[in-house]
């Protein structure tokens, strides 16, 4: 076969099989079984909830989610994403980028304005979910709100700027996760003079947690029978952030979280009260 007719031969496999995301062993936490991708997603497919943690920098993770999504959507039933690189306050944007009323040249300068790693990480799974026409949603409370919280804490913030945020958010520190990180990070923290310091960054990601918990809450509400698939940073996917989140507010949906192998996950360490599958990717 000539070089020519090679090339070409590549060029249509590629179009008529996309390619998927190629990860390594995937365990199941809980009995630490391994499982294949096709059981994996067999049990995606019957949570109403589908968490899929992201080291944002990590392209392997995105090809992760993006497979997941595109054998959920295979499965012809209601879907949105919920994404955290997109604030509250930019719905409307995306949903013209899904009805295809924005080119991606007009669509760029918001995403880079939502987050602030490379639009390409992700342009996969936007691509798809216009193509598709699968509603994405934005999570993420405001920034400069979360920046508020962090710097002078919850109290901080105006009635106005309460007022703006999901119905039912707070910041309350009387959570598992707010335990979590304190047994992860609080460490990190002994060099700050500022004893605050730490328990403004944790009212920082209670708030996320909780406002992303109620604007997920919010469109199954409004959207019954609508599987949502969220693409969020680890600490926020684990199940003791945002589902614990939803939980305490009373919307019982059934979840699978999914998470990639990173260091406090390996050896073991991983447990079933925060993941459900582990998946090891590939190396860069």
């Amino acid at each position: 076969m000539s070089k020519t007719l090679r090339k070409a031969v590549l060029l249509l496999l590629c179009l008529f099989f996309p390619t998927q995301a190629h990860a390594g062993a995937i365990t199941r936490v809980n009995d630490g079984q391994m499982v294949t991708m096709q059981q994996l997603t067999a049990k995606a497919e019957v949570a109403d909830l589908v968490l899929i943690g992201e080291v944002h920098d990590k392209p392997a993770v995105h090809d992760l989610q993006l497979s997941i999504i595109r054998s959920l959507q295979d499965k012809k039933q209601p879907m949105a994403i919920g994404l955290e690189v997109m604030q509250s306050n930019s719905q409307q944007q995306l949903d013209d980028w899904v009805s295809g009323k924005m080119t991606e040249e007009q669509f760029q300068p918001v995403f880079a304005q939502n987050w602030s790693y490379d639009w390409r990480l992700y342009r996969d799974i936007f691509i798809f979910a216009r193509d598709n026409k699968i509603p994405l949603i934005a999570l993420n409370v405001p920034k400069e709100i979360v920046v508020k919280v962090s710097r002078q804490g919850y109290k901080a913030l105006s009635k106005e700027e309460i007022k703006n945020l999901p119905p039912g958010t707070n910041a309350d520190l009387n959570n598992t996760h707010t335990e979590f990180l304190k047994r992860a990070f609080q460490p990190l923290f002994k060099s700050v003079s500022n004893g605050k310091v730490f328990e403004y960054f944790c009212e920082a990601q209670t708030l996320r947690n909780s406002g992303m918990a109620m604007t997920l809450a919010q469109y199954v509400r409004q959207h019954p029978n609508t599987k949502m698939v969220v693409l969020a940073g680890i600490w926020h996917a684990i199940k003791n952030a945002v589902p614990e989140q939803l939980d305490r507010k009373g919307n019982r949906l059934s979840s699978v979280v999914i998470m990639p192998e990173i260091q406090e996950f390996s050896g073991g360490k991983a447990t079933a009260d925060l993941i459900d599958y582990l998946v090891q990717l590939p190396p860069p």
